[in-house]
């Protein structure tokens, strides 16, 4: 009778497996027929579309027939939950070295960089506060509202008298506690020591993070992500604490981090989204409660800070966000996959055309195609929970991202907003090197983290490239003004040719004037002319006034040239300048 019942119940359990493995087939077959009818429409929409589309669209189409691939060849689960390890005191401030190391390494660079582009009106309107209340209503830069970022700025005021080198370290400071909370989320989530250490140096290292921890305009992406973390990690204690006092204080802490997230930049708008995800993830004797719980006082964050912000910004305060509702936005979501192909191909054009075109370029994306097979291979080692919240962790944040812009550019530029999503392929990261064999952890997960450091620490050449011609900048135009006749009423300068980029670096994207004006020793009115047809048109139909000069940055010697000027008015032009 009871070999009977055990024969029973392995017929059973075969039957259930048979089951669940159709289930599969079903879901993959699904999902490579969603993807192509979304990509035949996406193509009879837009036939041209964006150009970086092409990689966007393969990559998720050979994504989907993994999975399929996956499916129909046996999916060998790994267990769903994990308790992280207990390694030895020395082990654990040896990693934490590491991490701090990976994360200020590469990125020293930046202290001799100085401010560039927006870093001049950021400080401009730090210096109008009076005090950190004025950080709630003071917007130096149109269409943002976030008051963190601008208190830290006036901060910076009285710490360090508004010095470029105490921002940058502050910077890097930032990136290297947002790699912190990368490892411990990722001890948390995979249950490995190892896998949280993989996941956090990929993170630190990773080159399309250069903008983010170089330029000190791009605080916000790291005070965001900081609080977002440190929200999602003190909900992790508030999971695992024991019930009194941690888990108020965890709530509270997490409610906290989640106010500030939301003052420092809008993405972090979405969160409730990631934390409803992880909720899921708990024991169903848990989940209905923890949901009812939790959710309502992030809502009612959420809906605070949005009520604030209406108050204070009035019809602005969507902040320009829901305006691109176009197909490509909509319905086939753009960004995460723009975003997840520059995190695995961070193929910078400029420098690559440069150095390496045509014949080692050519090696180096085809290395990092390798490397994403790796990692399509290593997705049936990887619980489909955990696979769930990594994957939330990418798509949700760049919600708000894909509403304002279609893609990172060719080199590099706006690669901060990959910034807080490429966490969740970070974790993915860290769960692929846990749960792999030797070969794979050490060999192939130790060289993707070096080969990411090596592009972190060339991608820095532009930078200092963009510092320089900055500082070329500002000596040419004060010693234009000085040379200027002395006539009044004070002189108006037009000035056109600006590089306001260079190699995906900004120069002076906004804030020519800003930084000139301090090293002026008269009055005078710089106003640059952005390059548009329509600017540049009106400006040689207008008749210049008395006083008035309209000059041009001259790349070839690298000075300003007086190209007109109001009437009355002799222009003269610079020393050193060409006829």
């Amino acid at each position: 009778m009871r070999a009977g019942r055990e024969g029973r119940g392995k017929r059973e359990s075969a039957r259930r497996r048979r089951g669940r493995a159709f289930d599969r087939r079903l879901v993959a077959v699904a999902a490579v027929v969603t993807v192509a009818l979304l990509a035949i429409a996406r193509c009879s929409v837009d036939p041209t579309g964006p150009a970086g589309w092409s990689w966007p669209v393969l990559m998720l189409c050979v994504l989907a027939a993994a999975v399929a691939g996956r499916a129909l060849t046996g999916y060998r689960n790994a267990e769903e939950g994990g308790v992280a390890q207990a390694p030895s005191r020395r082990v654990r401030v040896a990693i934490w070295l590491l991490l701090l190391a990976a994360a200020i390494g590469p990125n020293l660079h930046s202290l001799g960089i100085g401010f560039l582009a927006d870093d001049f009106g950021l400080l401009r309107g730090a210096k109008l506060m009076g005090g950190p209340i004025d950080a709630a209503r003071i917007r130096p830069l149109p269409m943002f509202y976030r008051p963190v970022s601008l208190l830290v700025w006036w901060l910076g005021l009285q710490l360090w008298q508004g010095s470029a080198l105490g921002y940058h370290l502050f910077s890097l400071l930032l990136h290297a506690a947002n790699t912190a909370l990368v490892y411990l989320l990722a001890r948390r989530y995979v249950g490995s020591m190892y896998g949280g250490a993989m996941a956090a140096a990929l993170f630190a290292v990773h080159p399309l993070h250069v903008e983010t921890t170089l330029w000190a305009a791009a605080q916000p992406d790291l005070l965001c992500t900081a609080f977002s973390l440190a929200s999602m990690w003190c909900l992790e204690y508030y999971l695992g604490a024991p019930r009194g006092c941690h888990r108020a204080l965890a709530v509270t802490g997490a409610l906290a981090a989640y106010l500030l997230a939301l003052l420092s930049k809008e993405v972090a708008i979405v969160l409730p989204v990631l934390v409803f995800v992880r909720l899921a993830m708990t024991h169903p004797d848990r989940r209905t409660a923890l949901t009812r719980r939790l959710l309502p006082a992030y809502a009612a964050v959420l809906a605070g800070c949005l009520v604030l912000r209406f108050l204070i910004l009035g019809r602005h305060a969507l902040g320009g966000y829901g305006v691109r509702l176009l197909f490509w936005n909509t319905v086939f979501p753009s960004m995460p996959l723009l975003l997840t192909e520059q995190f695995f191909f961070p193929v910078h054009r400029g420098l690559f055309r440069s150095i390496l075109y045509p014949y080692l370029s050519v090696a180096a994306i085809a290395a990092m195609a390798v490397g994403l097979l790796w990692w399509m291979r290593s997705l049936a080692f990887a619980a489909w929970q955990r696979l769930t919240l990594y994957a939330s962790y990418l798509f949700v944040p760049a919600i708000p991202v894909w509403t304002l812009t279609n893609a990172i550019d060719t080199n590099m530029e706006n690669s901060r907003y990959a910034y807080l999503p490429s966490v969740g392929l970070a974790l993915l990261f860290g769960e692929i090197c846990a749960r792999r064999g030797p070969f794979s952890t050490r060999v192939i997960g130790s060289a993707t983290i070096l080969v990411a450091a090596a592009l972190s620490v060339w991608y820095v050449l532009p930078w200092k490239d963009a510092a320089r011609l900055r500082d070329d900048l500002l000596r040419a135009g004060t010693r234009l003004v000085e040379e200027l006749p002395e006539r009044p009423p004070p002189q108006t300068v037009f000035v056109k040719g600006l590089p306001f980029d260079h190699l995906g670096a900004p120069v002076f994207v906004n804030g020519y004037s800003m930084a000139l004006a301090p090293l002026l020793r008269r009055q005078v009115s710089v106003k640059e002319i952005r390059p548009t047809h329509s600017a540049l048109d009106a400006m040689a139909a207008s008749d210049l006034l008395p006083g008035e000069y309209l000059v041009a940055w001259d790349r070839v010697s690298r000075s300003m040239v007086v190209e007109r000027s109001g009437p009355g008015v002799v222009a003269q032009r610079p020393r050193g300048a060409p006829p």
